[in-house]
């Protein structure tokens, strides 16, 4: 008889890891892990009841399943999940000089329980303490350990979820393996939708834009609005709420001027800053929403109201000369918008290997004119191929030459 054949994209039911292979795998890890982060002149060893202590606390995370009803590939679900196994494994926690990735933090959270095991003598206890030094000193509570897994969930799905292609939701659940060799299983199911877009009509021109949509956890996507009420100096229509769209010319203007950025760094950024909306008023109507990487200024979004939609035009870069920051870099050592565009002060890379103590005058006007977070950027996480090299000794020369040329521009709509 012929094998009857799987249907493409069909749920594979996982099979959880009966007790002893649970128990070997986990304690391969937890050795593996105590070798490279607590370097000692002896190898510490478990014996059997503490290393099934530790490893009924292991936290496990399995690939993700397609939500039912969903058209999700089985390549595009491996995809996913190798994503998101390799953000938790990403350092995200500097603690005594020593990195930790999510789950290294999660083999630390299970050795922390054996040590508050009251069955263990107080010897034992005072070694298990000792090996691990400072880090015993790192807040580990089962709420905060979750906090750092769904992070990392967060971070994987906001970053693929492109408003020009697909947004991908993710609907998490905390389950247990197996009655029998408990383990906490954070099970995730993956839903997708696509982009929408449409041609509008600015300054007698038809633009694209696309609705402004957002990944969330738990929930259904957000179809980005605003309150009409927020923006009364813009808005003087009868509707409450107005749609989000952002023409593609402001994402090209994103990724041009966060040029250390790549597509997923560029995802996140939207989200996260979307998050927590910081905008305000602007001349002729217009509106600025502040963009943020790693909590420092980096520039706005510029925005307006076109037939009751709320349309994102373009990115401005802090320094731009019609930014509040970049008016004031313009009073206080006379750059104009050609100016700030030449000298390539215009885009993040320029500031990311800037040493402010070889060039104390400068960066001291940028700070006076609230451009200062820019010197704060100087991540690892960046990379440097696309790192663009800035003159900034001719710059430094040139402010000290006392040109004033000031050239106005809004909005660049081409």
């Amino acid at each position: 008889m012929a094998r009857k054949k799987k249907r493409k994209n069909e749920q594979v039911v996982r099979k959880p890891l009966n007790k002893k292979k649970g128990i070997k795998v986990f304690e391969k890890k937890m050795y593996e892990f105590l070798a490279d982060k607590f370097s000692h002149k002896y190898e510490l060893r478990f014996t059997q009841k503490e290393m099934k202590s530790m490893c009924i606390y292991r936290i496990v995370v399995p690939n993700p399943v397609k939500t039912e009803g969903q058209i999700v590939s089985s390549s595009e679900m491996n995809r996913i999940g190798h994503l998101i196994h390799k953000r938790l494994r990403e350092p995200m926690l500097l603690h005594d000089g020593i990195w930790y990735n999510t789950i290294e933090l999660g083999l630390l959270f299970c050795y922390f329980q054996i040590i508050h095991d009251n069955s263990l003598t107080p010897q034992r206890r005072v070694e298990l303490w000792q090996y691990i030094g400072d880090a015993s000193k790192i807040e580990l509570s089962t709420e905060q350990i979750t906090m750092h897994y769904v992070a990392a969930f967060k971070k994987t799905i906001t970053a693929i979820s492109s408003m020009r292609n697909k947004i991908y939701s993710l609907t998490l659940r905390e389950t247990f393996c197996d009655p029998n060799n408990l383990a906490l299983e954070f099970g995730h199911r993956i839903g997708v939708g696509y982009a929408r877009s449409k041609k509008i009509e600015i300054k007698g021109k038809s633009r694209l834009v696309y609705r402004f949509i957002l990944p969330r956890i738990h929930e259904l996507p957000w179809y980005g609005q605003m309150e009409a009420s927020d923006l009364k100096e813009a808005y003087a229509g009868s509707k409450e709420w107005l749609d989000i769209y952002i023409q593609s010319h402001a994402l090209e203007r994103l990724k041009e001027r966060l040029d250390l950025l790549d597509e997923e760094a560029i995802n996140y950024a939207i989200y996260e800053n979307f998050t927590d909306l910081e905008f305000m008023d602007f001349s002729d109507g217009y509106i600025l929403i502040l963009f943020k990487l790693f909590k420092c200024k980096v520039g706005y979004f510029v925005a307006n109201i076109i037939n009751d939609d709320f349309v994102i035009r373009t990115f401005l870069f802090i320094t731009h000369a019609t930014t509040p920051e970049g008016d004031k870099l313009k009073e206080i050592c006379g750059l104009g918008w050609n100016d700030i565009e030449y000298w390539k002060i215009d885009r993040l890379s320029t500031f990311m290997n800037v040493d402010q103590e070889d060039y104390p005058r400068l960066s001291g006007m940028f700070e006076e004119a609230g451009c200062g977070d820019l010197f704060k950027l100087h991540n690892e996480e960046f990379t440097a191929e696309a790192m663009q090299t800035a003159n900034l000794d001719g710059l430094r020369d040139y402010i000290k030459s006392g040109k004033q040329e000031v050239t106005d521009e809004v909005l660049e709509t081409s």
